[in-house]
């Protein structure tokens, strides 16, 4: 007995001693391809703070390499009893009509590229999300993309240049989109079965100085010669705490639409006041 003991008291010791686990440590993609997620969300979506969750992880994990815009379109997105604002927009309606199929919300684009095996367009299984990001920033880059900015905090009017640099020729029906969009907004948002009052709204859309779809940009890109544009905007005034500058980022993005794809080749990003 006394030996069985023994070995049981052994047996213990070892079964009991702590693991060590290495996890692997994270590369980030060695491109410089920037990618576009537009996240279709509502304040009366249940389960959309699962979807914002999973959107800001993945712009954490690669901060260099992927942007984020939050579309509020007519889908699940009518103001609760508590809302102090209308996130609702004809343009945010044509977006989401543009990024169907959906199966339900949250969902997301990634780059307005089909998944392959998916039969939606716009992914609504959060948890492949990730595998998404991973799938297009594997993909070479072909597109360089740089935004330079001037803003009058007086006057509130805003300038963009943006310099595109083709890294191969493109031939085609390619479009350029100019997106702003606001962080901080507090608001009401529905978890589940509550209703959070104070929720922090980000990545939201605000207006696009583009059609929903992009503007015509050019039928023909020739790698490495430069491509400039520009545009203008005056930012409305601040009103009840939105419009606010500090807040405001702007997202551009090149893409080709055939009857094939609406891919985005390259996207980016800059803040209104720095």
């Amino acid at each position: 007995m006394t030996r069985f003991l023994l070995i049981f008291a052994i047996f213990l010791f070892f079964g009991c001693t702590e693991v060590m686990v290495t996890i692997p440590e994270f590369d980030p993609p060695d491109t410089e391809k920037v990618m576009l997620i537009e996240e279709l969300t509502g304040v009366s979506c249940p389960n959309c703070p699962q979807g914002t969750l999973k959107l800001e992880e993945l712009i954490e994990k690669y901060p260099d390499n992927v942007i984020g815009v939050s579309i509020h379109g007519e889908f699940l997105a009518e103001p609760l009893p508590q809302s102090r604002y209308d996130f609702r927009s004809e343009l945010a309606n044509d977006l989401e009509d543009y990024l169907k199929p959906i199966f339900g919300k949250p969902a997301a684009s990634f780059n307005r590229v089909q998944q392959e095996d998916q039969t939606e367009f716009a992914i609504s299984s959060v948890d492949l999300w990730g595998q998404f990001v991973e799938n297009e920033l594997a993909k070479d880059q072909t597109m360089g993309l740089e935004i330079a900015t001037d803003y009058n905090t007086s006057s509130r009017e805003l300038n963009i240049e943006v310099e595109i640099e083709p890294l191969i020729n493109f031939e085609g029906d390619i479009r350029i989109s100019v997106m702003l969009t606001e962080n901080h907004i507090i608001d009401a948002q529905k978890d589940v079965s509550v209703i959070i009052d104070d929720y922090e709204h980000n990545h939201m859309l605000r207006t696009m100085l583009t059609a929903f779809d992009g503007d015509g940009l050019t039928n023909k890109l020739t790698a490495n010669e430069f491509f400039n544009t520009s545009f203008s905007y005056t930012i409305p005034d601040e009103d009840d705490g939105l419009w606010v500058a500090e807040n405001m980022e702007i997202i551009v993005f090149v893409h080709e639409i055939t009857p094939e794809t609406k891919e985005i080749y390259q996207a980016a990003k800059a803040y209104i006041v720095e």
